[in-house]
Formats: C-alpha cells, structure tokens, sequence
C-alpha cells in the first residue's frame, strides 16, 4: 500500500492523528510512510517501538495519536506479528475488540463472548487488507469455532451486518483518499475486500 512517490497530506495526517475515530489501517498507512523498516525493523535494525513512533509522530505533525488511535495500530501490530491474529484466540479477541470502537478489552473485566459479529467482520477485513497478501493464513480451530458461534448466534442480523461493514470500508476508502493516497492505489484493495467478503458470507450460511 505504501509508495514511496507518495506525499501525504500533511494538515490531513495531522487530522487523522487526533480524530479518535479514523480507521487502524489509515493510521498503520501512516506510519508505513512516516518510518518504513522501522515498523518492523530490518537485518540492519531492530524494530522502533511503539512510543517512539508516537513521540516522533508529535514532533512531526504537532498532535498526539489519541488513545483509540494508537490502540487499533498496536493491535494490527499484534496481530500481525508472527500471524497472532490467525492463530491465538485471545489475540484475535483482543484485535477485534481495538479495531472496530479503539478500546482494548479485557477478557475478565469486558468478556470477549460479548463481541459482536460486525467487530470479528471488520476485523477480519482489515487485518486481510492490512496483511497485503493473496493467501492470508487460516484460523486456528479455535478461533474458527468462535467466529462460527458468533455469526450462528446472529444470522439473523446479517443483511444488517454486512450493510456496516460496507460502509466502514468506504469510510476507510475515504480517509485513505484524502490522506493524498492515490485512487489507483486505493482500488487496488476492492479485490481483496471482495474476497473477504466473500468468505464471510460463505461461513454465515
């Protein structure tokens, strides 16, 4: 997703920073392009941390990442590393619950069988989109049998469901756009959303 021809906009990454509501993986775009190897780190050096970015970000653009911001990039993170997200339920839990609303439950305190299925969907949609690959990893049996008992216990409400996940893509779509990120770049994620999709109806049914 990243180009390094690309030039952001700076007043709207400035936007984007503090408003608690911007998407994870516009904020993850973000910090691709602000410091690249850096997210994940390189043979040559090791990974920033989190916070440093965070400083950094401040520096640059004047404005904090607000607390939901850097919950939903911590948890793509997470999830990202070593494929969590597909393979430890808590995790997954965990990376559900920061990415749709910015909050990081608490599996005693919160109780992740309370989540819904329009936060494991957008979820699993980000995370696909995130993760850039045209064979994302399966899930672990257990997450699976979560996900499964989660859309059975509301099928009922999938026409409604699948409605706000459309619309959270086009807001993310929209916060991608006037980030500076050009429109062919940002088509290019319309087959993997699609795909997606895809295979959330399939499991519904």
């Amino acid at each position: 997703m990243t180009d390094t021809t690309v030039k952001l906009d700076k007043g709207k990454v400035r936007l984007a920073l503090g408003d608690p509501d911007t998407p994870g993986m516009v904020l993850f775009t973000i910090i691709l392009y602000e410091f690249k190897e850096g997210v994940f780190g390189s043979d040559e050096e090791e990974a920033l941390d989190p916070s440093v970015m965070w400083v950094e970000l401040n520096e640059r653009y004047g404005t904090w990442m607000t607390e939901e911001g850097e919950n939903r990039v911590n948890a793509i993170l997470t999830g990202l590393t070593d494929g969590l997200f597909w393979r430890d339920l808590m995790v997954f839990q965990s990376v559900c619950d920061a990415l749709f609303d910015g909050e990081l439950g608490d599996s005693i305190d919160v109780g992740f069988a309370e989540l819904s299925a329009v936060e494991l969907m957008w979820a699993i949609v980000e995370m696909n989109l995130v993760l850039d690959t045209e064979d994302p990893p399966e899930f672990s049996r257990d997450i699976q049998k979560f996900i499964d008992a989660t859309f059975f216990s509301e099928q009922e409400n999938h026409e409604e469901s699948m409605s706000m996940i459309e619309q959270e893509y086009k807001s993310l779509l929209h916060h991608l756009r006037i980030l500076g990120i050009p429109a062919t770049l940002i088509r290019e994620l319309d087959d993997a959303y699609e795909e997606v999709v895809d295979d959330i109806a399939g499991a519904v049914v």
